[in-house]
């Protein structure tokens, strides 16, 4: 089968699931990152949760000396559309390969990526992270993606629709995006509390942090004023910084205590656009083999790819670099001041690898200065609770059955990251050498003679249909 998956004529199987249902995993360390550390801990799991911790002893098994944490949580990414190339379940690996259990789909961009998603957890085979979904983008306006509801005016009666339009979707959460005026954004605010709608969104391209005063920020959006931005685009407000001083970094923060504004910076994003300094040798990074080709050919390449993708040398080191260091630079103030924050990647930004991106995101955060341990709860338990599952995040009696197994202790260092022995999805415990073997399947599949092509030129077809062209 694996010589037929390598030609192109067998799609790559499932992993191998080694355990589910009830089983123990035993004399392990339980952590709770900043909560505190039980040694030689027995986890009883049954039924996809976590059904007891104690140290009741067994015999050496197979975990014994590990320790064990709660499976990261990525707040904002992009699952693939759904198509014949059927990526779905190699991007749900690689988030599992990486510790990732969960995730929080961003936007679906032509409204086929929530359904792909589902119906592959539904089938029951295949492991996918826990998602959580934002539904339809909702702006006024011009309509960057196909998937989006454009609100005429700032009825009532247009919020209430929109509201129940993502809800209709099984969305638990409404994306703000572009185009939306102040008295827009106050009247889905109503729409979504009467919904049961959380908000996470971008500060539309006219409008200031302030004024917007969004529940939850994406990107920093809005923290550079939009009168100093180079030129209006997505690129430029992420990454147009130079007038970001101290002094508007201290407004940011004291706006969002006061109006409880959250953020997901997603620094990892603009650290991964210095890959345009040198595309070429970019591309051969060991991390990127796993990756579709297409992506490296059509999706992410500066002359062949999106608009966003042609970032000058110039650019990247006037405006980039600067930006990563403040962003990192708000983040730390944001931390220390008790402000809201989780983590995100906004795969599939150029160069962000499924997984791999939060890990280097939680390196950004870390390198701000924020202490590891800090780190991890932000990935896990905060992020539980902005999801509104209990004890999701978090290793105790009752919680999701969301567990990482690691050789070295992680919290200590981030190299650590690389001893990870299993991932515990949902109650079901997959050893990373199986996933990696299932992994290495498709990466074989997609980079056959036979598949190659065709997925290349499925690719440019996507791409063109992902965007509206109005």
């Amino acid at each position: 089968m694996r010589l037929l998956t390598r030609l192109g004529l067998q799609r790559p199987a499932a992993p191998r699931c080694a355990v589910h249902g009830r089983f123990d995993i035993a004399g392990i360390t339980v952590i709770n990152p900043t909560r505190g550390r039980r040694e030689g801990q027995t986890i009883a799991i049954a039924d996809g949760a976590i059904a007891a911790i104690s140290a009741a002893k067994h015999a050496a098994a197979e975990f014994s000396g590990c320790f064990a944490l709660p499976g990261l949580i990525d707040m904002h990414v992009h699952l693939p559309p759904d198509n014949a190339l059927k990526l779905t379940s190699g991007a749900a690996l690689l988030y599992l390969l990486h510790g990732v259990t969960t995730l929080r789909e961003a936007g679906d961009l032509d409204g086929t990526t929530v359904n792909a998603a589902r119906r592959l957890s539904q089938e029951g085979v295949h492991p996918v992270p826990r998602i959580f979904y934002c539904g339809p983008f909702v702006a006024a306006g011009k309509a960057m993606f196909k998937n989006t509801i454009l609100l005429e005016d700032a009825s009532e009666a247009a919020a209430g629709a929109a509201a129940r339009q993502v809800k209709a979707a099984g969305a638990s959460f409404m994306k703000f995006y572009d185009g939306l005026t102040e008295p827009m954004i106050r009247a889905l605010e109503r729409a979504c509390a009467g919904h049961g709608l959380e908000i996470m969104g971008h500060v539309p391209a006219a409008l200031p942090y302030e004024a917007a005063r969004i529940a939850e920020v994406q990107h920093f959006f809005g923290v550079p004023k939009p009168s100093t931005l180079e030129r209006n685009a997505l690129v430029n407000r992420s990454c147009d910084w130079h007038a970001v001083d101290e002094a508007r970094m201290d407004e940011i923060v004291e706006m969002s205590l006061k109006f409880g504004i959250a953020n997901t910076p997603t620094i990892v994003t603009n650290q991964k656009m210095l890959c345009y300094r040198d595309y070429e040798a970019a591309r051969h990074q060991p991390e990127l083999r796993h990756v579709p080709p297409f992506y490296l050919d059509v999706i992410w390449h500066p002359e062949r790819g999106r608009l966003n993708n042609r970032l000058p040398r110039d650019y990247l080191e006037r405006q980039v670099v600067p930006a990563i260091a403040k962003k990192q630079r708000l983040t730390r103030k944001l931390f220390d001041a008790g402000a809201k924050l989780f983590l995100g990647t906004d795969v599939a930004q150029p160069f962000l690898v499924p997984g791999k991106s939060l890990q280097e995101e939680m390196a950004l955060f870390a390198e701000a200065g924020i202490g590891l341990e800090q780190v991890w709860q932000l990935a896990t338990e905060n992020a539980g609770r902005r999801l509104r599952v209990d004890g999701l995040g978090q290793l105790k009696a009752g919680a999701p059955a969301d567990i990482l197994l690691f050789r070295q202790d992680p919290t200590e260092t981030l190299e650590h990251l690389s001893s990870l022995e299993a991932v515990i999805a949902a109650g079901k415990l997959y050893r990373v050498a199986d996933l990696k073997r299932a992994i290495d399947d498709h990466a074989a599949y997609f980079s056959s003679p036979l598949i190659k092509p065709l997925a290349r030129r499925g690719a440019e077809r996507a791409l063109a249909g992902a965007f509206r062209r109005n």
